[in-house]
């Protein structure tokens, strides 16, 4: 079409000069624009005002005879006369000056006519804080917004700003070892979007959709009243009373939702499940006065779950219901409990011993050789049993109550807030098995109340449509702190071999390695305390132990790797090794070898919360079942932990055990290898609440 275009035009052009007709085709071109110039001068007209004249000239003829510069077939040698130009004009330093003003005029003229269109949403683009709804804070609302402001509203900004800072990022001499390269193409992407918004706000005041979006953002933040101001100023965010205002209508929208998602669903016998927590908050005023005092608020809080759907299409709605769960609690009394309903079956032991030989091939990875063919060599990571489905969960958080869980009595304010909340009369309520999920306290306060209100004629005093289960963390946190305190040591003798010695040659202070409230770091203190454990026995296997450690891993055959590995795991982690060191006259080697089993459950079952494993977070509960009941201080957790076990192993009919294990543990964000316990989720939270909200 291109072609067709130029020969069209300059058949236009022969029709009606006279020059064509004398000028020879076997001519240069140098030769032909000279004639042409010499023709022009004899008509007393330089080229700049025939060009002029041809663009501009209002004569029909001659119109028609441009027709094909601004269409889609002669655009291109269009765009590359005005190139011609823009090449001749900046050969200069003058020329070069006037064209970048002539540019930038031009510009400023396009950005003026480029602007979202005003008014309310949808039509508009000002969303106001009255109507607000809390699918806007989503990041496909989020994305959505930017796409129409920067693809369809303001197309020429958004390109001039990607394009420059894509050349600036290409330019490596700027940035080359001074900046971090951001390896996410979307987050350079979200960033040319917001400078877009940025750059239309302060224009109108009217297109908000990402200044709202940031004053709530900066709320849940901690931003400071007075730092927002400022950002407010310069056309980041909105003022702090928007957000207020948008958090006012947004809480009564929650509300409202939260009844709809908690009302009875006649196609599901089986309602969200609860999980709740204490909340001890200091609000601290900074000026006091009186009546305007820091006092301490001791209250309630938690959220509803939803279920994923695709865990709802593999369960048997019939063994949900609360006349299925009224008769597997009838099967009880004929129940007969025995150590081995407790005990690992044999599969169970053969997995667990391939949980340690992935423990002991991880350090050996990474800290002293790795395998040459890694297909063929142990895995670092223990074979899946049972893993959840990453989806993000549907949550939905309930108020904040003022009545604390730490009583009996407190439980039964926290329930009767929960029914307000939710919007269920007490006989709805108690109408279907409800499912609750809470700390150790919180359960054993729950059990006391149902136990006074027992027998009663009134199914919401009984309570005992409600199925409480503990909160997969609280157990780790405690046995944790429970085995790391056995196996500390007496930090006061040199000569004690306790697990303060490790510790301290990691760099952790003995009286740091036990954290009062960071149950993660205290985690992570036994993982590494464990790991180096390994890391001996290994270099002790390999007869190494004498030699400098190398800061650098070599490489070495998979059958030789994986024969270290498995060397290692026969010498100090098999049962054999145990039995055999108890026989020992002095008891050091045995502690040490207990020590590395007792911590390896610690470790294994962290690693499968984080995987998502239920089946791998079972069997080391199994294990615990039995471990506590000779661990000091797990007075509580030596019946109620068992009793959890059984009720989700033999009890509870098939589908409901399935329910309750597939909702144990959520990946916020959506990611494999990225879950965490409920009641972790609920904590982080509370974190949250305690010191940005307060």
């Amino acid at each position: 079409m291109e072609q067709l275009g130029n020969l069209r035009e300059t058949d236009d052009i022969r029709e009606t000069d006279d020059i064509s007709e004398n000028v020879n085709s076997t001519r240069t071109e140098a030769e032909k624009v000279l004639h042409i110039c010499r023709e022009l001068q004899k008509m007393k007209m330089t080229p700049k005002e025939f060009i002029i004249a041809f663009l501009q000239s209002n004569d029909p003829n001659i119109a028609y005879r441009r027709r094909y510069w601004r269409t889609e077939t002669g655009l291109k040698s269009t765009m590359e006369v005005v190139h011609a130009i823009k090449m001749m004009t900046t050969s200069t330093h003058s020329g070069s000056k006037s064209w970048k003003e002539f540019i930038s005029n031009e510009t400023v003229e396009i950005l003026l006519q480029e602007n979202p269109p005003s008014g309310y949403y949808p039509d508009g683009s000002f969303y106001s804080s009255q109507d607000v709804e809390p699918s806007f804070f989503t990041h496909e609302a989020a994305l959505e917004r930017e796409r129409l402001l920067s693809e369809e509203h303001m197309p020429f900004l958004f390109t001039i700003l990607k394009q420059t800072m894509n050349d600036s990022n290409g330019n490596k001499d700027d940035t080359e070892g001074n900046f971090h390269q951001c390896d996410d193409p979307d987050a350079d992407r979200l960033m040319e979007l917001e400078e877009t918004s940025f750059e239309s706000d302060p224009l109108n005041r009217r297109h908000n959709g990402l200044q709202l979006f940031n004053s709530i953002r900066f709320v849940s933040a901690g931003l400071s009243e007075q730092m927002n101001d400022y950002l407010h100023f310069i056309g980041i965010t909105s003022c702090r009373q928007t957000a207020i205002t948008t958090l006012t209508i947004l809480s009564s929208r929650s509300a409202r939702d939260l009844k709809i998602g908690m009302k009875l669903d006649k196609s599901f016998p089986l309602g969200p499940s609860i999980c709740i927590d204490n909340l001890d908050m200091e609000q601290r005023v900074h000026t006091h006065s009186v009546g305007h005092r820091s006092m301490m608020f001791h209250g309630t809080w938690g959220y509803i779950h939803h279920p994923p759907r695709s865990l709802l299409a593999t369960v048997n709605h019939d063994e949900l219901t609360l006349d299925s769960y009224y008769k597997s609690l009838s099967n009880i009394p004929n129940l007969k409990l025995r150590p081995s309903l407790l005990m690992p079956t044999v599969e169970e032991d053969l997995h667990y011993e391939a949980v340690l030989k992935s423990q002991i091939a991880r350090v050996m990875y990474h800290y002293i050789a790795q395998p040459l063919h890694k297909q063929t060599a142990i895995p670092m990571n223990p074979p899946p049993i049972d893993v959840l489905d990453p989806s993000p969960p549907k949550i939905q958080m309930l108020k904040l109550m003022d009545a604390s869980d730490n009583s009996a009595q407190g439980f039964g304010q926290v329930v009767q807030t929960i029914l307000n909340q939710t919007g269920l009369t007490p006989e709805e309520f108690c109408s279907r098995l409800q499912l609750m999920d809470g700390d150790l306290g919180t359960s054993q306060n729950f059990n006391s109340i149902r136990a006074v209100r027992t027998p009663s004629n009134y199914a919401d005093h009984r309570l005992h449509n409600v199925c409480f289960q503990l909160g997969a963390s609280h157990i780790l946190w405690n046995i944790a702190q429970t085995i790391l305190s056995v196996h500390f040591g007496d930090t006061t003798r040199s000569n004690d071999l306790g697990t303060w010695q490790y510790l301290h040659a990691l760099g952790i202070p003995s009286e740091k390695a036990i954290p009062k409230k960071d149950f993660t770091a205290m985690i992570n203190h036994i993982e590494k305390a464990h790991e180096a454990s390994i890391f001996y026995c290994l270099r002790l296997t390999m007869g190494s132990e004498n030699q400098p450690i190398n800061e650098s891993t070599s490489t070495i055959e998979t059958n030789e790797w994986n024969s270290i590995v498995e060397a290692c795991y026969n010498q100090f982690f098999s049962p054999e090794a145990r039995q055999a060191a108890s026989k020992d006259e002095t008891p050091k080697l045995h502690a040490f070898l207990f020590r590395l089993h007792d911590f390896s459950t610690v470790v294994e079952a962290n690693r499968a919360m984080k995987a998502g494993d239920v089946g791998r977070l079972m069997n080391v509960w199994k294990l615990w079942s039995i471990m506590s009941q000779a661990l000091p201080g797990l007075v509580n957790y030596r019946s109620y932990l068992p009793r959890m076990v059984l009720l989700l192993q033999i009890i509870l009919p098939p589908s409901l055990r399935k329910y309750i294990l597939h909702t144990l543990l959520i990946s916020p964000s959506g990611r494999a290898n990225h879950f965490v316990a409920k009641d972790y989720y609920l904590e982080l939270q509370n974190y949250s609440l305690k010191y940005f909200y307060n």
